[in-house]
């Protein structure tokens, strides 16, 4: 599938920063290691040597793996980009084209048609771009030439026994720099566990089968836990004088204890009669949107697991369905923090015993309990949001 960090490096393919070159011998070496594995799962022989005759490992995906992207993203600029009018536009239309067979799916899987919808709009824009390298190149340069050798040598055994199965040629399977493929960016493993042949025409194809690339989504996110009933996620309103150390993925209580805390839905009803467990973000901090995310968030996020990722879908499902938009806005001023300026926020936080985790530039959920034990130590709001604001007053305090 395709994270947020695909994405973000496939735009950035010209801003490259150069990767360590990859010698031949060494990759051969190790593109032998996948082959007796594979062989060991029952790939032909021929078919191995056909798909490694004269493969050589890709610098640029290489350089790909290896950049860090400087700034992180702000759900305003996340959701803003993913969750435009015109794929909202483009979904309904799919959804409309495709009515018997998603409901089909649906009545079989349990996954609504909008959240199939929403996958596709957001991994390939409709099958509009699934990608254009060689997937067998692409997963055995990774396994070879980067620190994740295990993993992709999986995929790389994976993607061959593809080959094998759905009688393709190794240039004909194409995808993501990162061995996503098809309409819905299925990892080579991904595909091999969760893959359906709705068509019935012996080969699962998921780059020129909807009925292949919507089963097999509805498969996967089936087998993962989503249930029908609740959403993933819904913007909700928060009481004045509700306590901001309660808003974290961390923290979960059944849907009706929110309620009685009088947490509402956006627009003001109330929220599900519902004990499933259930949690409350800000992921614009206290002025921005607050979101409830129900257990089929957890579902969303086992596609791609980032959070942002995760409330997209939810919000594009939920418009493609004709449902509403968001109603509070995030703040205009909501800017991202630099990787450095994380790194010594952590390390200032350190410094006054908040923090205990390595100073990673990543502002995960560690970072955020120390962010609002600071903010609680100062008067400011306590959502544990990183903000520059946040920053500048913690260099202030911890010089």
């Amino acid at each position: 599938m395709t994270p947020l960090w695909k994405i973000t490096l496939l735009a950035a393919t010209t801003a490259l920063l150069a990767g360590p070159a990859v010698a031949q011998s060494d990759f051969q070496s190790c593109l032998q290691t996948i082959k007796a594995e594979a062989l060991r799962q029952g790939v032909p022989a021929n078919l191995i040597d056909r798909a490694f005759q004269g493969l050589t490992p890709d610098q640029k995906i290489v350089d790909l793996d290896s950049r860090q992207p400087e700034f992180s993203q702000t759900y305003a600029r996340y959701v803003g980009k993913s969750v435009t009018p015109d794929r909202i536009v483009k979904g309904q239309q799919r959804m409309a084209q495709n009515r018997a067979l998603l409901d089909a799916i649906q009545a079989e899987y349990g996954v609504p048609a909008q959240y199939i919808m929403a996958f596709w709009g957001l991994e390939t824009n409709y099958g509009g771009f699934m990608g254009d390298f060689q997937v067998v190149r692409s997963v055995a340069t990774l396994a070879c030439a980067t620190k994740r050798r295990d993993f992709f040598s999986n995929e790389t055994v994976q993607a061959l026994r593809i080959l094998a199965l759905n009688h393709m040629t190794r240039d004909q399977m194409r995808g993501s720099w990162a061995g996503a493929m098809g309409n819905m960016q299925f990892m080579p493993s991904t595909f091999m566990k969760w893959g359906v042949d709705r068509d019935g025409n012996g080969r699962i194809d998921l780059w020129k089968s909807l009925p292949d690339a919507f089963a097999s989504a509805a498969n996967f996110l089936r087998g993962v836990g989503f249930k029908p009933g609740l959403p993933s996620s819904e913007e909700v309103m928060l009481p004045q004088g509700f306590p901001l150390d309660q808003a974290d993925s961390t923290i979960e209580k059944p849907v009706r204890a929110w309620a009685a805390m009088g947490v509402k839905k956006a627009g003001g009803a109330p929220l599900p009669n519902s004990d499933e467990p259930s949690s409350i973000i800000l992921p614009a901090g206290w002025r921005g949107p607050a979101f409830i995310l129900y257990p089929n968030f957890k579902a969303v996020m086992n596609w791609n697991r980032s959070t942002l990722y995760a409330l997209a879908v939810g919000i594009l499902a939920r418009q493609i369905a004709g449902g509403p938009a968001v109603m509070q806005a995030p703040p205009a001023d909501d800017a991202p923090l630099s990787r450095d300026a994380i790194i010594d926020m952590q390390s200032r936080l350190a410094r006054l015993g908040f923090y205990t985790d390595e100073a990673d530039g990543l502002a995960g959920p560690k970072t955020r309990s120390a962010v609002r034990l600071f903010q609680k130590q100062v008067g400011l709001p306590a959502d544990g949001h990183p903000t520059p604001d946040v920053a500048r007053r913690l260099q202030q305090t911890v010089r």
